[in-house]
């Protein structure tokens, strides 16, 4: 662990942050919520968010020249960040009551690092919040001369936990949370009794020490003050001045793990125990500030966990235990986290102030994000309740944020379909091993999550083949005729589904009645649908697959077939006819658009395009 910043402050919350020329990074914006997981695959930059960060808070004037975006140093390095929620006490501050955005109220800054020049830190006071380099509004100097360190006294303090790290290493009296417990520990020996009796003993032997008459030493003393008689006359005599306390302290504290009476230290402890070790470091020190010296001034200066890859040496169980308390400590204000993943049980948008961010590289290899927040793009709440359930019961759905290639069927039954049939192509050498692999079949448990799901994937950028039941019976379950109205609420799924799957153009089939129905007669359902599925696939050859069937997992899988499929719903509904199904025909309306597109990619372009 890496504690990045120096100084005091109090509460105040980073919403945004901007990082501009730094390592791999040419540009990039992130919003920040109390918790922020950055997500993507290696060697895109996900560690150099951290970095970046860490450098903002750092009281460096200057940048390395391997610290430029491709070691182009023409253009500066430019960090950004806003902050709000502040308090009339922060407000107050030296370094930030002059600073503020007069027409927000927020906390807007940044540090601009022109190679070869001291650093250049500034605060934005009016015009908007956008993250610029021009000069218009960038009027507030924040104390401390040009490079504005006294920005550093509002900066909150950045711990930096990398992947990997021995947490021994930072357990060292320098950091504030051991500075705090050292401190406790001399409030605990200068009541003892021993400790007085021996400070008596210290100082009589200190007294006999400096009173020798050791020739060795009298002649150093008398060989100095020789050099020294040209501009002073004062003697020089060395004493020894022994302070018990700091000597006692001096070799710092040690956590000791006592298991079943044997002691041993951190460092003996797995990666797992030493991470999460600190991290209970960090609660503990936070609550004892919050109860004992929240009436201090600077005491509750906030905290940005910077933590690489959390679940990192943890049983599962634990990971998950890990994931929980790292979550409910942020949301009770002891720290924003910011961190890097590649677990998709790390991932809980289900509760308000979580963010989450992918990145990737574009053609020309520059770095590029696709963000979702905990309101999931301001979808309607009845149906952002519906994704978060499927997230928090279903962390595979996660694997939507993770995949390179993403199929999405309405149930178990169709993900073990899916799954076995892909095994058999590939033995067949029909599907490529990697493709097969790095593909993620998700249950979207239902068409009435599935049109939501398709929703956030289209807003969060990510490629993905929908299959589901058309639905168009005559009878439903219980063997009833369906009727005109339940027919024409069919329409509108099937209709909502296709029309999310071809705004970003992606692939979309269907079963034409469901999954059962595309099976042969010799199919036998059983009690349990997805062990059935299993056990009949997996005695069948590829060829002895039904047709239907098995051109849809090959065209997911994206297999070329000699004549593509057109599963159009204007193409399937023509299968159909019966008097009530051509009674609902007339009668169904298709949706307004905005009624259940949400399109904040769109806007998103559109601002590109406008800046």
């Amino acid at each position: 662990m890496i504690v990045c910043t120096k100084g005091g402050g109090k509460i105040l919350k980073l919403t945004k942050l901007t990082i501009r020329n730094f390592k791999g990074i040419k540009e990039l914006s992130l919003d920040i919520e109390n918790i922020s997981v950055i997500i993507g695959p290696n060697n895109c930059s996900k560690s150099t968010v951290l970095e970046a960060l860490c450098k903002f808070s750092s009281s460096d004037s200057k940048l390395d020249k391997n610290l430029y975006h491709r070691h182009d140093t023409s253009s500066p390095i430019a960090f950004h960040a806003t902050f709000t929620d502040l308090t009339e006490e922060e407000i107050s501050l030296h370094g930030i009551k002059a600073s503020i955005h007069k027409p927000t109220g927020k906390f807007i800054v940044r540090s601009i690092y022109t190679y070869g020049e001291k650093v250049e830190r500034t605060s934005k006071l009016s015009g908007s919040e956008e993250h610029d380099l021009g000069e218009a509004g960038w009027d507030g100097r924040m104390g401390g001369g040009a490079g504005g360190s006294h920005f550093l006294n509002a900066f909150p303090e950045v711990i930096y936990i990398p992947a990997v790290k021995n947490a021994s290493d930072d357990i060292k009296d320098s950091s504030p949370y051991m500075k705090t417990l050292s401190a406790l520990y001399r409030d605990v020996i200068k009541g003892l009794d021993e400790y007085k009796d021996a400070q008596q003993k210290t100082e009589l032997l200190q007294q006999k020490i400096n009173s020798h008459d050791n020739e060795k030493i009298e002649f150093f003393e008398e060989e100095v003050q020789g050099f020294l008689k040209e501009v002073t006359s004062t003697k020089i005599k060395f004493n020894i001045d022994v302070k018990p306390l700091d000597e006692i302290l001096s070799t710092s504290l040690k956590p000791n793990f006592d298991y079943n009476g044997l002691e041993t230290l951190l460092n003996h402890q797995g990666n797992g125990v030493q991470r999460t070790f600190m991290l209970s470091i960090l609660k503990g020190f936070k609550l004892y500030m919050k109860k004992y010296q929240s009436e201090e001034k600077g005491t509750n200066r906030p905290l940005i966990i910077a933590i690489e890859e959390p679940e990192l040496y943890l049983h599962p169980h634990l990971a998950r235990v890990f994931k929980d308390t790292l979550y409910s400590l942020a949301d009770e204000g002891f720290f924003q986290v910011l961190a890097t993943s590649h677990s998709p049980n790390f991932i809980d948008l289900a509760k308000p102030h979580r963010t989450l961010a992918r990145l990737s590289l574009d053609e020309e290899k520059n770095v590029i994000v696709s963000q979702v927040n905990s309101d999931i793009y301001g979808l309607p709440v009845h149906e952002k309740e519906k994704f978060q359930a499927l997230l928090r019961f279903n962390p595979y759905v996660n694997e939507i944020f993770f995949a390179n290639n993403i199929i999405l069927v309405e149930g178990d039954t169709e993900v073990i379909a899916l799954k076995l049939i892909g095994e058999k192509l590939v033995s067949n050498k029909d599907l490529e091993s990697e493709v097969y692999h790095r593909t993620s079949v998700i249950n979207c448990a239902g068409k009435g999550t599935m049109y939501v799901v398709l929703n956030v994937l289209n807003n969060f950028g990510v490629n993905y083949t929908c299959i589901h039941d058309y639905d168009i019976t005559e009878f439903n379950k219980k063997n009833e005729k369906k009727t005109i109205g339940s027919l024409k609420k069919v329409l509108t799924l099937n209709h909502k589904i296709e029309k999310l799957c071809l705004l970003k153009g992606n692939q979309k089939f269907v079963f034409q009645y469901t999954f059962e129905e595309e099976m042969p007669p010799d199919y036998e359902k059983g009690s349990s649908k997805s062990f059935a599925a299993y056990e009949y696939l997996q005695e069948k050859q590829l060829e002895e697959m039904p047709d239907r069937l098995l051109n849809i997992v090959k065209s997911s899988y994206g297999i070329k077939l000699e004549q593509e499929l057109d599963h159009s719903n204007a193409t399937v509904l023509s299968y159909y006819s019966w008097d009530i199904l051509d009674e609902a025909k007339k009668e169904w309306n298709p949706p307004a658009d905005d009624e259940y597109i949400i399109s904040v990619w769109k806007e998103i372009n559109e601002q590109n395009l406008t800046m």
